[in-house]
Formats: structure tokens, sequence, C-alpha cells
């Protein structure tokens, strides 16, 4: 008995020994003779589903590994550039707000109500009206639309007063003015979403403006605007909704006076329409579409810095997101013209 444990022993040591040749063959690129880590690298499209890559499709998803990574280190994945751009100190004081430094797209006429912006992982632009759960992809190098999906319980999209859009993984959140979260996949184009819908309960107290993604809290950012007591007033509120609970975070909610806003800018208001987590400093970037302004807060609550937009570009910001490379993109409604998407790059001298 002894002789044949140790037999049965001896063959699983071999066995795993050959599992480990031939993972550790698997992993050599064949034709470079690079391992996988730096095959990646170096190139950027290593990451994306070979079979959608070589169908062209323009919704193709990330690999497992890339949709196991931490959000933080997707600029480290992509590009060497990139990483440049992810090892910098980035701030509002990094992006020269003038036009001659930015991009200007006009968008076609079903997006004249654009209402927010997010970016995925994959650096796909998404966006929304305000109307209706249609959701665009956006070329944002050329302003085109690339597809449309909606979320629909049957054929139809659902109707409702959307504010913010936001993106984790392969999922897609809406939120209401009243609070209410809409949760979806992404879609092909035209491909009706089954969604799911929660209910945050802060639309009893505060009008939502504007919703974003926090990954190290694995928690979207519920950003409100108008109070609806009184003694609410005159304070700009952020609260965060865990992903995974589905429900708000207790006490995690950030409360800022307005007048830390509005010292910085002509007027008494600010009066915010989008937010958007940077994807290298991790602070929140506020849009405000009355005052034509954008903020920096920290995490904690601290505003970092107010600026003005130039007024005859931005007729009226609602939505803000961050390409992969750090390029700051806005979304201004029409108001009985042509819906505008603006980006700006990081300035090379800050």
């Amino acid at each position: 008995m002894q002789n044949r444990g140790n037999k049965l022993l001896l063959g699983f040591l071999v066995f795993s020994l050959l599992i480990l040749l031939v993972s550790m063959a698997y992993r050599q690129d064949p034709s470079t003779g690079l391992s996988e880590e730096k095959v990646n690298k170096e190139n950027p499209s290593a990451g994306l589903g070979e079979e959608k890559v070589n169908k062209g499709d323009p919704s193709a998803g990330l690999s497992e590994d890339l949709l196991n990574m931490n959000p933080n280190a997707i600029l480290d994945h992509l590009s060497v550039g990139t990483k440049a751009v992810g090892e910098r100190k980035i701030s509002l004081e990094s992006y020269d707000l003038k036009v001659e430094t930015a991009t200007h797209w006009k968008l076609p006429g079903r997006l004249n109500e654009i209402s927010g912006l997010a970016m995925t992982l994959d650096n796909r632009l998404m966006a929304h009206n305000d109307e209706k759960a249609v959701i665009h992809e956006i070329d944002y190098q050329n302003g085109v639309i690339v597809k449309a999906f909606q979320l629909a319980d049957i054929k139809n999209p659902e109707n409702d007063d959307f504010e913010g859009i936001a993106t984790v993984y392969d999922q897609v959140y809406l939120v209401t003015s009243s609070g209410r979260i809409y949760e979806g996949s992404r879609g092909t184009e035209g491909e009706a979403v089954l969604y799911n819908i929660y209910a945050t309960g802060v639309g009893r107290d505060y009008e939502i403006e504007g919703l974003a993604y926090d990954a190290t809290q694995q928690a979207l950012l519920l950003m409100c605007k108008d109070a609806r007591r009184a003694d609410l007033k005159e304070q700009l509120v952020i609260y965060h909704w865990s992903i995974d609970e589905k429900q708000l975070i207790e006490d995690a909610h950030i409360v800022i006076p307005v007048i830390e806003f509005t010292r910085h800018i002509k007027g008494k208001e600010f009066q915010p329409s989008g937010i958007e987590r940077h994807p290298v400093s991790g602070n929140y970037f506020v849009v405000a579409a009355r005052q034509q302004a954008i903020a920096e807060i920290a995490p904690r609550g601290q505003v970092v810095a107010v600026k003005e937009f130039p007024a005859q570009w931005h007729r009226q910001p609602e939505g803000i997101t961050f390409a992969v490379d750090g390029t700051l993109i806005i979304a201004d409604e029409g108001s009985g013209k042509k819906a505008r998407l603006t980006l700006y790059p990081i300035s090379e001298n800050r």
C-alpha cells in the first residue's frame, strides 16, 4: 500500500510539472519571443477580445484580465504615452480653458439636449439626452455617433428626467432628477437592454443633477443641485451609492457651502450640472451650466479650484468626463442650436 501511495504522489508531481511547463510556454509570444506582459504594454489593443476585434465590432469588450483590473491602473495598461500622463500631477490648473487650445464638434440633432457624459474603461464615450433612456456612443475624435442602444422593457425606451450617466465595467447607470438609478448592460447598435431600477431616497431632499463612478469606493456619486427644504439650501451635496449593496453608504456624503465656489467666480450661485472623477488625481470635477464654470473638489470636500469657461463656446455645459489620456471633455446642450462637444487637452506647460 505504501509503494502504491508513493507512485500516486510521484505521478501527481510529474503531472503538476507538465502543467507548469505548458503554462510557461503559452505565456511566451511565439512570433516575437516577448512575454505576455511586455506585449500588452507595447500594444494597447492587446487587451481586447480577439474575436470581436477581428470582426470590427465597435462594441468589442475588454478581456477578462482587463475587466478585473483596478480601474486606476488602466492608464498604465493602455499605452506608454498615457503612462507618462498618469505620472504627472494633474489638476484643473493643468487645463487651459481657451478657445485656441480646444477642439470643438457640433453634434447631430438627436443629441441637442445632451445631458451627461461617461467614459468606459476601453475609452469609449457614452452620452444621453434628458428625457429618454437612449445611450449614444460618440467618437470624440470627430463628433460622429458610433451606435445607440436603449434601456427598455419591451421595445420603446424608458421615459424619465435623466440627469447623469456612469459606466462600471460593462454596466451603464443613469440617474433621474428624483434620484432613481437605472442599471443595464452596454448594448449593441439598436439593442433594447433590460434594466434594473433602484430608489435611492435622495430625491426627497434634493434634485439630482449628476452621476459619476468612484472606483476607490465602488460607489456612484450622486450630485445634488436644488434643495427641496429651506434648511438644506446654500450647500452642494454629493451622496455615495454602493454598487455592491445597492444602497446609499451611510454617513459618506459630502456637504460643501456654496460660498466656497462663488468666492472664485461672478455671482452668488453655483448650480452644478455634471460631475466626474478624474482618472489620475482622483479628485471630483463639477460643471455648472448657468454659471458656465468648472470646479475641482477633493474627495473629502475641499474646493481646490474654480474656473469660468469661455462663454462663447459654452452656452450650457451639462456633461463632463475625461479621456484615458486625461483630455477634458465637455458637452453643451444646444439651447436652440446644435449641441456641442469640446475637448481640452492637458497643457504641456502646466
